[in-house]
């Protein structure tokens, strides 16, 4: 008999360690799933960002090329340096437009002009600028 209830006995305690070891792993498990979720939440966060970035730059630089080869179609002696305008995503004026293109024309060299179109766009540490330059040849399409 005295056997049997030390059996018990231990069986018990036994038992209770356990349960108590069970609350414990189950605190620690808790704990690794919430660590888990909020970093996988601060990963997508960052991703939709950094996402969002680059398709703000993307549609920067194709605003900055087309306006480039606009300009290039143009006569090279009526180039002339431009004022900034704001444009929407698809390249059309407007006063809520997210991006701002500005045009300036330096010349460099007698007959040779550099023309820069730079592009702001949202969220950006630095802007888009596109550099090309155009020879205005022996001056006997337009201005002298």
């Amino acid at each position: 008999m005295t056997n049997t209830l030390h059996r018990t006995t231990r069986r018990t305690r036994l038992m209770r360690a356990r349960r108590g070891f069970t609350l414990i792993s189950m605190m620690v498990a808790l704990v690794l799933l919430v660590v888990g979720v909020s970093a996988l939440a601060t990963a997508n966060g960052s991703t939709v960002k950094l996402q969002t970035l680059a398709q703000n730059r993307t549609n920067a630089i194709a605003l900055a090329r087309s306006y480039v080869e606009q300009v290039r179609t143009r006569d090279p002696w009526m180039v002339e340096s431009e004022s900034a305008i704001r444009l929407n995503s698809d390249g059309t004026a407007s006063s809520t437009g997210a991006y701002v293109r500005t045009l300036t024309v330096r010349e460099t060299r007698n007959n040779l002009v550099e023309v820069e179109v730079r592009v702001d766009y949202p969220r950006a540490t630095q802007p888009v600028k596109l550099i090309t330059s155009l020879f205005r040849g022996n001056g006997l399409s337009g201005a002298p």
